[in-house]
């Protein structure tokens, strides 16, 4: 059971390090080559992961958990959660950079959490350091409404990037504009 481990975590390890070195373009990305860097075989990781997709979901979960992990504390530091609350547009412009400087694997990792939520995702995560980033003003029920309408909103945003112009006059992949589009936000939410 512990060599299932250690060929799963290398297969892994190798997969994110393929994603990484593609800047996220995942299409470029063949079992073989997973296969043959790792040293097992095609079945051995159609075995453990089902498919290409499935693997590249697990990976890309933990990249941007590790990246998460950068902010200081995310869910519990009160002097992080400080700063955020007295300027939460900026961190959400700062996000949404990441977001827009890692495409792919952005993409990847909110189109999985939103097909199949659970309370463990990134976006979970996110939404909970947003909540938490919050001023206490208002109820707990308007709280939580307020942190998922501005996740909802930076998802939103990320993902109709390329029609935003179209359909706001706002382009996303504008920093002036995306700027002006999350401060606006804050304003309209009152946070």
């Amino acid at each position: 059971m512990n060599e299932n481990i250690n060929v799963k975590d290398k297969i892994i390890k190798t997969t994110i390090d393929l994603i990484e070195k593609s800047n996220g373009f995942v299409e470029n990305i063949t079992i073989r080559k997973i296969a043959e860097i790792s040293n097992v075989s095609v079945g051995l990781i159609n075995y453990h992961f089902g498919s290409k997709e499935k693997l590249i979901e697990i990976c890309v979960q933990k990249i941007i958990s590790n990246v998460m992990s950068v902010f200081p504390n995310i869910e519990g530091s009160n002097e992080y959660l400080k700063n955020a609350n007295k300027d939460i547009a900026n961190f959400s412009i700062n996000v949404f950079k990441f977001l827009l400087n890692n495409p792919e694997i952005s993409k990847i990792s909110m189109l999985s959490d939103l097909s199949t939520p659970s309370i463990d995702s990134n976006s979970s995560i996110s939404y909970r350091a947003i909540y938490k980033a919050l001023n206490d003003v208002d109820s707990n029920k308007t709280k939580k409404i307020k942190a998922f309408i501005f996740l909802s909103t930076l998802q939103s945003a990320f993902l109709n990037k390329d029609i935003s112009n179209d359909l706001l006059g706002i382009n996303f992949n504008n920093e002036e504009d995306y700027n002006f589009f999350f401060m606006n936000v804050a304003k309209l939410l009152n946070i």
